[in-house]
């Protein structure tokens, strides 16, 4: 267990340990390795908890277990507390936390919400790398072309873009490939081979404790340099989007139910 939470947590801080708790509890339970990443990593190492700007937290697991992930998550967490957001354009899903005002406030983007990337497979060939590198950059800005489109009616139709790039990056993979990647517009930056993440490594976050990669010092150097050192005052800031479509899959959701 963790040394105890600090006394200059605020309310979004509060509300994302305690969904990282239950997302836990529920992926211990059913065998599943996952990590914390990025920012959330570096505020375990960092602060025994949040970046004290910090305002999400990064999850990842294995792309192979992401199918039983969404099942289980979807299954298995309160719906009276939370929304699943698996996205019809979005490279991962999302756990969203409900409010007294949850529509609204999911439209207008200002809910505490915690990313679930998966680890994908990356091919190990300059030549497949080349291309798979066109379609994920394919995927990404169809993702942020599509999160623009208001209408949900033109969402529905041009959905599918994304799934199209990934299921051919995913065909451009060697098999015997060593390599991994998160989807994201700095992929590049997040190129590692798989032994990298290996066993999880357990730090102390808040009053609870949470998994590192087994290697985090030489994914958290690659991506950031020093990262121990914590940024200019002007670069401190949250995470700074929000899951996209999530409004709109909500909608659609909701609309099929009716």
């Amino acid at each position: 267990m963790g040394a105890g939470q600090r006394d200059d947590m605020n309310d979004t801080q509060s509300t994302l340990l305690t969904m990282y708790e239950d997302i836990r509890k529920i992926l211990e339970a059913n065998g599943i390795t996952f990590y914390i990443h990025f920012g959330t990593a570096i505020g375990a190492l960092r602060h025994n908890g949040f970046i004290p700007w910090d305002d999400d937290i990064d999850l990842a697991v294995w792309e192979e277990d992401l199918d039983k992930v969404n099942r289980i998550l979807s299954e298995q967490l309160d719906e009276e507390r939370y929304y699943y957001h698996v996205p019809s354009a979005d490279t991962h899903p999302h756990v969203i936390a409900k409010s007294d005002d949850f529509e609204n406030d999911l439209q207008m983007r200002k809910l505490p919400f915690i990313d679930i990337f998966p680890i994908s497979k990356y091919p190990s060939e300059k030549i497949r790398q080349a291309l798979c590198n066109a379609f994920i950059w394919g995927n990404v800005c169809s993702i942020w072309a599509i999160d623009h489109v208001d209408s949900i009616n033109i969402h529905k139709m041009i959905s599918w873009i994304p799934n199209v790039f990934k299921h051919l990056a995913d065909m451009i993979v060697n098999k015997d490939s060593d390599l991994t990647v998160i989807y994201a517009t700095e992929f590049k930056d997040y190129i590692f081979k798989g032994e990298t993440y290996g066993n999880p490594v357990m730090h102390v976050f808040e009053t609870t404790d949470a998994p590192l990669p087994e290697r985090y010092d030489e994914i958290l150097s690659s991506i950031y340099g020093d990262y121990m050192a914590p940024p200019p005052e002007s670069e401190r800031k949250g995470a700074g989007g929000f899951p996209c479509g999530a409004y709109k899959d909500y909608i659609m959701k909701k609309q099929r139910k009716e």
